[in-house]
């Protein structure tokens, strides 16, 4: 009975987050799916609460801290003119630079934060030079996504596998990096080409044009985004290095504290605008986060995580590479039309009970894997990463309707071929362990 409850609960829950517009935030819905575990006797109190993986809550509150004061001090859009400037505001290049560079923000920051503003501005650079947006709207979500896949803190998917399962920045910096990073340039180069014949019509628009859009270079709070850079670097730092300060110092640092500490300490030194800020720290996110582990500590205490290892390991040549190969294509596919945080929070478990079945089947690769499908695989549709909700209703709200059916075809081949050369990357590294 406890097991159909669970089951019952976290379908729900997965229905309600998926629906979000019907009326209840995905804040809300797995808050409730956790209470329900609660209520039902699913799990007690503690059992709740011991499901929580507070490290992996500590880092990304760390994280939203930083997030939301380079946001007030303008630092997002300061990059992205910046870069802008750098290739004289011509149409061609610009189409590379700015997805490239959303790709490579969003490695140690909040995809969902960069691409507000990037969308933003994408719009006013495409609508000066009297082009289409969409496409390189869509080549920015896709290229954040990516990007994201290449460290511990691009993307709340690998925060949940990084901190769930034991493995830190470094380890995805070395792993998934350099092939979330060729993925990345894949998408982009494949979008680029498909347009760079409506590009040629259009030479370039003047930094004048742009200021007219209300789009400038300035720096709203210059302090402000110097002091926070600095604690951001030292969080960055702590992250990479806090094994080795852990031993050498005999203090117990975890990626929540490389990245808390320095962000606290961040808000104290900036003083006034530190208290401001506390307020606009994505705390929805956050609780989103603290009743998905509810949920899914309901599925592991009551054996479905187990029976759903042992029925993937019981299919038969679903070993080794075929496994790893199968766990990436499934959770690219499903990412694509459900939010990959609950997935990427479920497979976690599954990794660990699948490890605990079979422990010739690598570990590591298997984090790898899934890190890779469920974030690329979330650039298919508009509902497959949050970002890319961000992204389709900020166009919204500028008078540019995006549809399902362009940003599919927009999106779908460039995706196919990043996960094409993603799978090649895991191949290889199994057959180099």
């Amino acid at each position: 009975m406890e097991q159909f409850l669970a089951i019952a609960v976290f379908i729900a829950t997965y229905i309600f987050i998926g629906v979000e517009k019907a009326g209840i935030p995905r804040h809300i819905a797995a808050l409730l799916g956790a209470g329900f575990m609660v209520v039902t006797g699913v799990l007690d109190l503690g059992e709740a609460m011991d499901f929580v993986s507070w490290d992996t809550m500590g880092l990304l509150l760390g994280m939203f801290v930083f997030v939301a004061l380079l946001s007030k001090a303008g630092f997002f859009e300061y990059i992205a003119m910046a870069v802008a400037e750098k290739v004289k505001f011509k149409a061609s290049p610009l189409f590379i630079v700015i997805p490239m560079t959303a790709g490579l923000l969003a490695t140690v920051i909040d995809s969902i934060t960069v691409l507000l503003f990037f969308t933003v501005l994408v719009f006013h650079l495409c609508s000066a030079l009297e082009i289409d947006p969409i496409p390189m709207v869509i080549a920015s979500v896709c290229a954040a996504n990516t990007g994201g896949a290449a460290t511990l803190v691009g993307d709340p998917p690998n925060v949940i596998l990084g901190t769930t399962l034991g493995f830190d920045f470094l380890d995805f910096v070395l792993n998934t990096g350099p092939i979330a990073l060729l993925a990345m340039a894949t998408i982009v180069l494949y979008i680029y080409y498909r347009n760079a014949k409506a590009l040629k019509k259009h030479a370039m628009v003047t930094a004048e044009d742009l200021r007219a859009r209300g789009l400038s270079k300035a720096i709203k709070e210059p302090v402000l985004m110097k002091k926070t850079l600095v604690g951001l670097t030292l969080a960055v730092a702590l992250l990479i290095a806090h094994k080795w300060v852990d031993g050498a110092s005999g203090l117990h640092i975890t990626s929540a504290s490389a990245a808390l500490g320095p962000a606290l300490l961040t808000l104290v030194w900036v003083g006034e605008w530190g208290r401001h800020t506390l307020h606009e720290i994505d705390i929805e996110s956050l609780l989103f986060f603290v009743g998905l582990f509810v949920i899914v500590g309901g599925l592991e205490k009551t054996g479905v995580i187990s029976e759903i290892a042992m029925a993937i390991t019981s299919i038969p040549g679903a070993g080794g590479v075929l496994l790893l190969v199968l766990m990436l294509w499934f959770g690219a596919i499903v990412s694509g039309v459900v939010d990959n945080v609950p997935l990427a929070l479920a497979m976690a478990y599954v990794i660990k009970s699948i490890s605990a079945i079979n422990p010739a089947i690598p570990l590591p690769l298997m984090v790898w894997a899934t890190s890779l499908g469920v974030d690329i695989g979330g650039n298919f549709t508009p509902v497959g990463a949050s970002a890319n909700v961000v992204a389709y209703s900020t166009m919204e709200r500028l008078g540019k309707t995006i549809g399902w059916r362009r940003w599919i075809a927009e999106a779908m081949v460039p995706t196919l071929l990043a996960l094409a050369a993603c799978t090649v990357g895991i191949v290889v590294k199994y057959a180099l362990r």
